[in-house]
């Protein structure tokens, strides 16, 4: 749990806050009491098992999974009472103060017949009785709590994540910007973060969602590439949103309720929002209702709704009017703000820079690729610092040269870097090393370049599908200039402009100066250099 929780005995009959973190690390019960020494109950870093060990003897309702939270209902009831409430729990009732079982009435939740309750939400006021005080429970009230499903632990990640969403701890030197991003957009301005892939852009405004979440807001994640049709698109925002008002994936409940089926559990005013999407069979009319939700959501909760777009160029793939339509439906949206990701760089500074375009000027670009003047827009200072930290934890020695070494080597490129040092780790693991030096850092880069073989060679194909992309490819890795004259391989002039401007929309080469270029991921610039030598040469960086 994030923080303490401390029951008193001169607080009980009250409420105390219950929002606890259940991902490792010293998360405790404490116990206090005036004049007596409060007992404590700690959950070491071990792997847990189905329940809590602590909380063993009564059923605890209104648990509810928010990403790895725990809330129950954000309040923990402490009653001093007798055994009669065991039995009132057991009848769903809470007690009264003479001791008797009364059924519990919230006066903000009633329903629209007066006394009757709603049915009751994830939110729940659970009242823990008084009795069995094992596990150093010390105060003169002696406080039980009951068994705790546990939720999953996720297991622990990889030591250096590649290949997906990266966790916040693991988010390099990205802090600054993600507190900038989160701050406009909860003021309501709508962000355009572009960039090439692999950078880190998904992750970031994945933890810039969460931390938007934890202040109240509404928020909503979708992924535009690879939807089939504009309903496809239009029901993963609804699910989205969905998933966020309820804490948990519930548009199939969703769809099974509307079908007239009864397995499903979505609250009816949840339900209410998405329903026209849902049962809309016109698959225009279903995107046109999706994209009003944000605003009905903004104006049913009175919150803040906060909509990434990821891959949001793929989007104008899927009909000829689809951004025309999102401009005419997003502008006029009150209390909902939006962030635009691509990694189609050119589509998108033409789809928002280019007078004229359906989204001209609609969103404030946040560069992440350039934060501070960095490239990849994280500092060197910020590399040290989280490598060194990420292998002293297991004991492995990281000095600060050994750092630059890998970052020469992979450009500082966010994911190589990541998977030369994941290397660089199980292979000192698997040698029983504690230290790292240069030619282990050679030999990990060697490693990856290696695993990298295959994605590399499917960019190279690709690139063989439009004339002489292959040629500038190789005249770019080399460093060689772009209009020397060739008698073996002469290109037009034309036709090297036009090789450059399709590898920059591709996302695979920057410009340096005037005439030069050099590939935005190193280690696929080496790649290039090693097709025409033979393989196993030592790096050339």
């Amino acid at each position: 749990m994030d923080d303490e929780l401390v029951l008193e005995r001169d607080r009980s009959g009250g409420s105390t806050p219950l929002h606890g973190r259940l991902d490792g690390g010293d998360a405790r019960v404490d116990v206090g009491d005036e004049g007596e020494r409060g007992g404590r109950l700690a959950l070491d870093d071990g792997s847990f098992r189905e329940e809590l060990p602590v909380l063993e003897d009564e059923r605890l309702p209104g648990l509810v999974e928010h990403g790895h939270e725990l809330e129950v209902g954000g309040e923990l009831a402490v009653y001093e009472s007798d055994g009669a409430l065991e039995r009132s729990l057991a009848r769903g009732c809470a007690p009264g103060r003479g001791g008797g079982a009364q059924p519990r009435r919230d006066p903000e939740r009633r329903g629209r017949g007066g006394d009757r309750p709603q049915e009751p939400s994830h939110a729940a006021t659970v009242a823990l009785p008084p009795e069995h005080a094992s596990h150093a429970y010390r105060t003169l009230i002696r406080c039980m709590l009951g068994t705790v499903p546990l939720l999953a632990r996720q297991a622990p990640g990889p030591r250096f994540p590649i290949g997906g969403p990266v966790p916040g701890e693991d988010l390099v030197g990205r802090e600054p910007y993600m507190r900038r991003a989160a701050e406009r957009l909860l003021d309501g301005e709508h962000l355009l973060i572009a960039g090439p892939r692999r950078i880190g852009k998904t992750s970031v405004i994945l933890e810039v969602l969460r931390r938007l979440r934890r202040k109240g807001a509404v928020t909503a994640y979708v992924d535009c590439l690879g939807a089939t049709g504009v309903r496809e698109l239009g029901e993963r925002l609804a699910a989205s949103l969905l998933a966020s008002l309820e804490g948990r994936d519930a548009f199939e409940d969703a769809r099974r309720i509307a079908a007239g089926m009864r397995a499903g559990r979505v609250r009816y005013e949840h339900l209410e929002i998405v329903l026209p999407v849902i049962k809309e069979a016109s698959a225009q009319r279903a995107f046109d209702a999706a994209l009003d939700l944000p605003r009905a959501v903004a104006a049913r909760t009175g919150k803040r709704v906060v909509v990434a777009l990821d891959e949001f160029q793929a989007a104008g793939r899927l009909g000829p009017r689809v951004f025309d339509l999102m401009r005419s439906r997003f502008q006029a949206q009150r209390g909902v703000a939006y962030a635009f990701l691509g990694s189609e760089e050119g589509i998108l500074e033409e789809l928002f820079g280019q007078k004229g375009r359906a989204l001209y000027r609609f969103a404030v670009a946040l560069d992440l690729a350039e934060e501070g003047g960095h490239r990849f827009g994280i500092a060197p200072d910020d590399w040290v610092a989280y490598l060194r930290r990420k292998f002293a934890q297991r004991r492995i020695a990281l000095a600060e040269p050994e750092v630059d070494r890998i970052l020469d080597l992979t450009g500082g490129h966010p994911q190589d870097t990541m998977q030369v040092c994941a290397a660089l780790y199980h292979f000192i693991r698997d040698q029983g090393l504690r230290s790292v030096t240069s030619e282990l850092v050679d030999i990990a880069y060697e490693l990856t370049v290696r695993e990298l073989e295959r994605p590399f060679a499917l960019h190279w194909s690709d690139l063989g599908e439009q004339k002489y992309l292959q040629s500038i490819a190789k005249r770019i890795a080399r460093g060689e200039p772009l209009y020397a004259a060739r008698p073996e391989a002469e290109v037009p002039r034309a036709e090297v402009l036009r090789a450059v401007t399709a590898l920059r929309a591709r996302g695979l080469v920057v410009r340096t100066g005037r005439g030069r270029y050099e590939f935005l991921e190193p280690m696929f610039g080496e790649y290039v250099r090693r097709l025409d030598v033979a393989t196993g040469i030592v790096p050339s960086r």
